[in-house]
Parts: C-alpha cells; sequence; structure tokens
C-alpha cells in the first residue's frame, strides 16, 4: 500500500471515528443514552456523579421532561396525522399552502365537503398551531352555515364549527404540575374561549335563533324520549295526548318555544309582525310532532336511544369535569339546559391556564392589568391574545345574566307556569279538548327568572371581589395613603424596578387599574343590574309588563292598558329602590327599556283611550275663556249626537209609538260645515301632550324637591327610542315644550270646518 493510499485509510478511519463519537455524544445530549455515572433518582455520592447528575438534567429529553414540551403531554395524539407529518418531513409547509388554497377555492365552489376534509388535513398537519383551529371553526360556524338554506343544515354547520374547535381545545391540552394548585389542566385559553362565544352568540342573538334553539335542546334529549312513534295513538293514528302532555311537562321550554307566539300578534306593529312571521310555527301537537320526525337525526349527546356517546363524540361538546358547578359530558341535562348554560362552562374552563391574581398584603385581590410575559411562569400559565383580561374574565356571569334576560323575554318568571291553553281562545286551538275543567299547565317547579338572576348577582359579586373590581371604601383609603408615600407626578411605569414589589406601588397601581377596569368592563351597571333583577319585586313588575305587552299584541286593548298601569308603577318603585340600576353612570340601557314600556303604553291611551280626550277637552276648556269661539278639540262628533238622539228617542217608544226616529240612517261622521274644527296634527299633539304629562307614572322629575328637576329620562334616549320604534314626532311635541294645564297648547284650528 502506498502512502497516499495509507493516508487516504488514515483519514476514514479518523472520519468514521468522528462520527461515531459525535453521534454517541448527540446521543447522549439528547438523552437517548445514559450520561455515564449519573442517577437522578438518588443523591449524588462524590463530585463526579454531582457532574453526571448536573449533565443529564440538561439532557433535551430530561428538559422535555420537565417542561411538559413532549409531543405525548402536549394534548391528545392523533397517531394518523403524526404518521402523516414525518412522511412529509421537509414539505409540509409546501403541502400546508397548497391545503390551504384548496380550501378557500372548494369553499368558493359551495362544495362544502370537500372543505371540511381539507380541514382536517391542514389541522393535522399543524395542530399545535391554534389559528388553522381558530378561523375554520369560526369559517364552518358563521360563513358556510349561512348558506344553508334549512335551518337543520344550518344546525349541523354550526354543530360542525363547535366540534372541530373542540378537536383542537383537546390537541392542544396537556396537565401540568402546579405547586399551589395542584394538577391543573393547560390549554389555549383562545381556544376555549371562541367555543362559547359560538354557543352564546349562535344560539343566543342570531337569525332564526328560536330554531336553533330548539334543536339545539332536542340534541340534548335522549333519542327514546323524543321519539314521534311515542305520542302515536296505535288504536286511531291520532295523538296520544297523555304522552304528549307528559312530554309538555318534562321539557316545557322546548314546547313553548316550538308553539310560539300566536300569528293574531302579527298585526300589533311591523317590528312585531316580522319577528313573527320569521319565528317558527308549531300551533298544534301534530306540528311538534313533525318537527321531532324531521330532526330525529340532529346532531346528539347520545349514541343510541338512551345512552351517553364517548366525551369526544357529543354535541353539545361540554368541558371535561373541572367543578361540580359547571355541566360536564357525563351529566344528563335537564329542560332548563341552555346554549348560555353551556357556554358558561367554556368560558370558566378557558379561565383555568390564567395567571393568578396579584394581592396585596392582607390577600385581598388587587385591581390590576393584563400580566406581560416576563411577569408570569409561562411553563404553567397561559394569557388570551384577546380582548384584555379583565374583560376576558367576566364572560361567566355576563353569561349567567343572559340567561335571565332569555327567561325573561320568553314568559318564564315565577313557578306559576305556563298555561298551554288560553280559556279566552276558540276551543278549537286547544291542544287538551277538556283545558277548561282540567288546565294543562307546565314549567311551575322553579322561580326560572328570579332564580337565574339571584345567581348572576351571586356570580357578580363574587368576580367582582376576585379580581379587584369592587374595593370596600376602607380599603380604597388604605390604598390612598400608601400611595401617597411615592413621589408625587410619579409615572406609574417610570417607577424604579426595586419598587415594583413595595407595598405603595402596588397601591399606586391599584388605584389606577381600578378605576380604569371598571370603565372598560361596565362592572357598575352589571353588578346593579343582576342585584335589581334579583328582587321579586322587579321580577313582578317585569311580568307584568310582559303580560301587557302579550295583550297588546293580541289585540286586548283595556286589559293591556290596565296591566300596563300597574306594571308602570311597580317599575317606577323598581328605579326609586335602586338608583345604580336606574341611572348608571355607564350604561343607559335602563333608561332606554323604561322609555319603551311607557312609550308602548302611551301609543295605546292616544289611540284609544277615552279618558285622554276627555282630559284634553279640560285642558284646552280655559282658553275657551279668551277666544269664545274657539272649539274643543275632541267635542262629541255628529255621528255621535245622532246615535245619542235615536237611543233616546227608542227609550220614548213604549209611550209614544208613532214617534219616527230623528236621524234614520245616522250615518255621517262629518260634523256640520260651520262648526270650526281642530287641524289632525293639533289633535294629535294635544292627546300626546295629555298622556305624558297627565297619565304617564314618569311624568315629571324624579325629585319634585330636585332642583336640576332630571327627568325620569333624559330627551336624548327618548328621541333615539323613538326612532329605533319608527316613531316621527314633531319638534316641539313632548313635556320639554308643551304648555302647562293652565295654557294655550296653541292648536291650529279651520274656520271652514276643513284640515288645511
Amino acid at each position: 500500500m502506498n502512502p497516499l493510499q495509507q493516508a487516504a485509510v488514515r483519514r476514514k478511519i479518523f472520519y468514521f471515528a468522528a462520527i461515531v463519537v459525535l453521534f454517541t455524544l448527540s446521543m447522549v445530549w439528547r438523552g437517548v443514552i445514559a450520561v455515564p455515572l449519573s442517577d437522578l433518582s438518588r443523591p449524588a455520592k462524590h463530585r463526579l456523579q454531582q457532574a453526571a447528575n448536573w449533565l443529564a438534567s440538561r439532557t433535551i429529553l430530561n428538559q422535555s421532561y420537565q417542561l411538559d414540551l413532549r409531543e405525548l403531554e402536549q394534548g391528545e395524539p392523533e397517531l394518523a396525522g403524526e404518521s402523516l407529518r414525518l412522511a412529509l418531513t421537509g414539505s409540509r409547509g409546501f403541502a400546508v399552502a397548497y391545503l390551504w388554497h384548496s380550501a378557500i377555492e372548494a369553499q368558493k365552489r359551495n362544495d362544502f365537503h370537500k372543505l371540511e376534509t381539507r380541514v382536517q388535513q391542514v389541522t393535522r398537519l399543524q395542530p399545535r398551531f391554534i389559528t388553522p383551529w381558530l378561523f375554520q371553526g369560526w369559517n364552518i360556524s358563521y360563513n358556510v352555515s349561512v348558506e344553508m338554506h334549512g335551518s337543520g343544515d344550518m344546525y349541523f354547520y354550526i354543530a360542525r364549527g363547535i366540534e372541530l374547535l373542540a378537536e383542537g381545545e383537546r390537541r392542544n391540552t396537556h396537565t401540568v404540575r402546579d405547586p399551589v394548585a395542584g394538577e391543573r389542566k393547560l390549554g389555549s385559553p383562545d381556544i376555549r374561549f371562541w367555543l362559547a362565544f359560538t354557543y352564546q352568540n349562535k344560539f343566543g342573538v342570531s337569525d332564526q335563533v328560536e330554531v336553533l334553539r330548539c334543536l339545539f335542546q332536542l340534541s340534548c334529549i335522549p333519542p327514546g324520549e323524543r321519539n314521534p312513534q311515542l305520542f302515536i295513538d296505535p288504536r286511531t293514528g291520532g295523538v296520544d295526548l297523555a304522552r304528549f302532555e307528559a312530554f309538555c311537562r318534562k321539557y316545557p321550554h322546548l314546547v313553548r318555544r316550538l308553539r310560539g307566539e300566536d300569528r293574531r300578534v302579527a298585526a300589533a306593529d311591523e317590528r312585531t309582525r316580522q319577528r313573527v312571521e320569521e319565528a317558527l310555527k308549531c300551533p298544534r301537537p301534530e306540528d311538534i310532532i313533525q318537527f321531532l320526525r324531521d330532526n330525529q337525526d340532529v346532531p346528539s349527546r347520545y349514541k343510541n336511544a338512551n345512552d351517553l356517546h364517548d366525551p369526544d363524540k357529543q354535541f353539545p361538546v361540554l368541558p371535561p369535569r373541572f367543578s361540580e358547578e359547571y355541566p360536564h359530558p357525563g351529566l344528563i341535562l335537564g329542560d332548563d339546559f341552555s346554549a348560555y348554560q353551556a357556554a358558561r362552562a367554556w368560558y370558566a374552563y378557558s379561565c383555568l391556564p390564567l395567571p393568578p391574581q396579584p394581592v396585596d398584603e392582607e390577600g385581598n385581590p388587587l385591581p390590576w392589568r393584563t400580566p406581560t410575559p416576563e411577569e408570569y411562569n409561562q411553563l404553567l400559565y397561559r394569557v388570551p391574545r384577546a380582548p384584555m383580561l379583565i374583560i376576558f374574565r367576566q364572560y361567566d356571569p355576563r353569561c349567567q345574566s343572559y340567561q335571565g334576560e332569555m327567561e325573561q323575554k320568553e314568559g318564564w318568571f315565577d313557578n306559576e307556569g305556563w298555561r298551554i291553553d288560553d280559556p279566552r281562545d276558540d276551543p278549537s286551538l286547544w291542544w287538551f279538548p277538556d283545558a277548561d275543567r282540567r288546565p294543562v299547565i307546565v314549567g311551575t317547579e322553579r322561580d326560572w327568572s328570579l332564580e337565574a338572576w339571584r345567581k348572576a348577582a351571586e356570580m357578580w359579586r363574587k368576580h367582582g371581589y376576585d379580581y379587584g373590581l369592587e374595593v370596600s371604601p376602607e380599603r380604597l383609603e388604605r390604598y390612598r395613603r400608601l400611595a401617597e408615600k411615592l413621589p408625587p407626578g410619579l409615572n406609574l411605569f417610570d417607577i424604579p424596578q426595586d419598587w415594583r414589589n413595595r407595598p405603595e406601588f402596588l397601591a399606586r397601581a391599584a388605584l389606577t387599574y381600578y378605576e380604569q377596569n371598571r370603565a372598560v368592563t361596565n362592572f357598575p351597571y352589571f353588578l346593579a343590574q343582576a342585584e335589581a333583577e334579583a328582587q321579586r319585586e322587579t321580577m313582578l313588575a317585569r311580568k307584568t309588563l310582559w303580560q301587557a305587552e302579550q295583550a297588546r299584541k293580541l289585540g286586548r286593548k283595556e286589559q293591556a292598558i290596565r296591566l300596563y298601569e300597574q306594571g308602570l308603577l311597580a317599575w317606577r318603585n323598581v328605579l326609586l329602590n335602586n338608583p345604580r340600576f336606574h341611572r348608571s353612570e355607564t350604561s343607559e340601557r335602563t333608561e332606554e327599556e323604561t322609555y319603551e314600556y311607557e312609550l308602548s303604553y302611551l301609543r295605546l291611551i292616544v289611540a284609544d283611550d277615552e279618558r285622554v280626550r276627555e282630559k284634553a277637552n279640560q285642558v284646552v276648556a280655559p282658553a275657551r275663556a279668551i277666544v269664545p269661539f274657539l272649539s274643543l278639540p275632541f267635542p262629541q262628533t255628529h255621528r255621535q249626537s245622532q246615535l245619542n238622539a235615536n237611543e233616546t228617542v227608542e227609550r220614548l217608544r213604549p209611550l209614544v209609538p208613532f214617534l219616527p226616529p230623528p236621524y234614520p240612517h245616522a250615518a255621517s261622521d262629518d260634523p256640520p260645515a260651520s262648526t270650526p274644527q281642530w287641524r289632525s296634527e293639533a289633535r294629535e299633539e294635544i292627546k300626546w301632550y295629555v298622556a305624558e304629562n297627565f297619565f304617564s307614572p314618569f311624568a315629571g322629575p324624579i325629585d319634585p324637591n330636585d332642583p336640576a328637576k332630571t327627568p325620569w329620562v333624559r330627551d336624548s334616549i327618548k328621541e333615539s327610542v323613538r326612532v329605533n320604534f319608527g316613531i316621527q314626532r314633531a319638534r316641539n311635541r313632548g313635556t320639554a315644550s308643551a304648555p302647562s294645564s293652565g295654557e294655550n297648547p296653541a292648536p291650529a284650528v279651520s274656520a271652514s270646518g276643513s284640515n288645511p
């Protein structure tokens, strides 16, 4: 072997040895091969072993164990996706880009089956990247679902979007060992939040919300209990009323939603007509049974007639059990379960990964801002992308307030329940033939809205304490005294780093964030609202006003006026007893609701109450002493005079049989042409003036002794409500510009008797 060949062989041996050494070192560094002499399970006996243990603790494998960074610990594994990612090696980015483009093109062509396939492939290739889960979950629940014409198809795609988010949440959730809280489920607060928000939004305020709520309830009922064949009498082929009544008693919310409002209410006004026409209508038991038949295959929590499915295959999707207060996949849900409660569970679950709230030296939670990454352990906690943390935390109690509002809007107030058949209706509309003798009343086991609001008030109070939104005056004064020890005029962010944990700095920061957090969250109003609504007096006032509104819609005007008068007086007392609810610093909602109630009442009495016309004549009467020829705005009409004269003659006819009627036809509504008449605009003006000033419980200021004369509802809010109702008022209308009862309201009069 010549020297050149020997040099080549030595080089190859050297390269091979270097490769073996480097490979071995890399395996040791990765932790595949144990560091010699190391034993992390026991204390080191000498310095050499200490060094070996130190080196072993720094290996990649041991660090991944310590930091929970292994694939198995990052979330629920998925073997097919793992295999696909390994097979693609370095070309995964090109595959993901192609699949995203293909998914967008499939959606443009309304090829939603292909879209779903592409979405599954994209999420499998990047399961730890939460953006695809968030975007496609939103995309399917919102953009794809609204393309569906049938409510069942819309519901399916809303459910599919929620299920995709839930799958992403499982893929990105793992257990961490928190030294303070013990083991916790650490996952993405953003995915959990959007799961909750989709429930809240799609089943709370979206189009066709009544139908979607009914389908949501069907998903929670065992298929064996909603089988339409159960309610068919095999002998007659008609409805088995006994079984149907039992179903109504067990699921009163569902049955009431399915029945919907009477079509007669559509004539009340345009807004009501549109809502009633768009709502689901099942006016007969046969229609409800048909609805159950049409939606037997709705996504469900059950795998068969009575057995719950595995947690990851249920819909509605619920978080794993983390608290006894919230629903979980193993719980049997009743008729009172709603999408708001599912949203509440996910909102609470989304708060588990958040950093703990800072506390003062006495252990009380401090008002604080969203922490920066260096201020918390990022291996144990997560902070959401949006919204700001103090807003993120309050969605749980906010959702409970929505639950109370929903119960009120649907007519569930106390344990009086719902009488299915109204005895004033035509018996042909009754569901149960003997409803007059044995009325069927369902939903009598609970005070529905009252319980919901009491729970909301409790949650808001706890939330206010836990996150420094409600601080006692004594604590605030203590914070002020501590903050005064800092140099005056020093900006909060200019305080030196070594002062950041001192009580003086914490007090200054707490005072700053206290006012800021209360303003951005609208917390004072939400707390005042829940505390006011949790009172029985408020519930009774709301109930009376709701009944008045139903009577108005059905054309029962006298009953509606009487109920409005009772309800408005009760509501007035509620506002007097709850000033923070009535005139909140951060919300105008109570004033808007108050004027909506008042306006509905005023429109009724202006149009149909004879008392308003009589009072209008009394108001104008003093002006006739100055202007003798001025007519009354609402004198007895010519036709009424004719009818009264004929009635008098009919009473005298038994004594004078041959007496003829003075007005044989009595059909003319036109007054004599020589009588001066008020223009129609002026007549309407005086009626509104009288109604607002003499019949409304909210006429005048809140406190007559108040020099500022603060009104119950400000004029700007009244105007905005009128615009929302589509009511046009003249500029000089209303209590602000109308004359007093002793002044002439400046009517427009036509001497010719015609309206110019």
